[in-house]
């Protein structure tokens, strides 16, 4: 799990100095400022066995081609343990690094702040040693990396590997997930 964190570490900094030293500090009339994305995909929570969908919602702002800030909400799904349910949701806010490889791709990277709120619903097998603390709360970290293809100028496709490290230890909160999701992103 370090490593992969390292990696991801690696690579938004990678992403970042470059979007510093590329970047254009005027957006042309073309450009797009305001943009929401709506992804999907599957993710992983260290210490539970088995995988989740998840969905996330986000609001973002261009302040050129190459850097914007944007807010946003992400749910995780999944059934544990028998019958236990948990629903992990997260609201965050993060600036985001772009690097245009032409008008039609792209590679950007994330870093940002949220805020978790897990809860557990049903009845458990006596394996679910975490589904005691019902329902927890927590601010996180995020690392994101992910690529772009525009199909027009207000229509993208994206995937992304975001993830998200909990600032506390408990027993359940403390886990560490990452999510990989495949979405749209609309450019007004």
């Amino acid at each position: 799990m370090v490593k992969l964190i390292m990696k991801k570490l690696l690579c938004l900094s990678l992403l970042s100095i470059s979007a510093f030293v590329f970047a254009d500090q005027s957006t042309s009339s073309n450009d797009s400022n305001v943009y929401l994305n709506l992804n999907t995909g599957w993710a992983t929570m260290q210490g539970l066995p088995t995988g989740a969908w998840t969905g996330n919602f986000n609001a973002g702002y261009n302040f050129n081609r190459n850097f914007a800030l944007e807010g946003g909400y992400n749910i995780l799904t999944s059934s544990q343990y028998g019958s236990a349910t948990t629903v992990t949701n997260i609201f965050d806010v993060a600036a985001k690094g772009t690097i245009p490889f032409s008008n039609l791709f792209s590679l950007y990277g994330r870093l940002g702040v949220g805020f978790g709120y897990d809860s557990w619903s049903g009845t458990a097998n006596s394996s679910c040693g975490v589904c005691s603390a019902a329902n927890n709360s927590y601010g996180l970290g995020l690392v994101g990396v992910g690529a772009s293809f525009a199909l027009s100028k207000s229509f993208d496709l994206r995937i992304e590997n975001t993830g998200y490290i909990p600032f506390t230890n408990g027993s359940f909160n403390g886990n560490y997930m990452n999510a990989v999701t495949g979405g749209v992103q609309f450019n007004f």
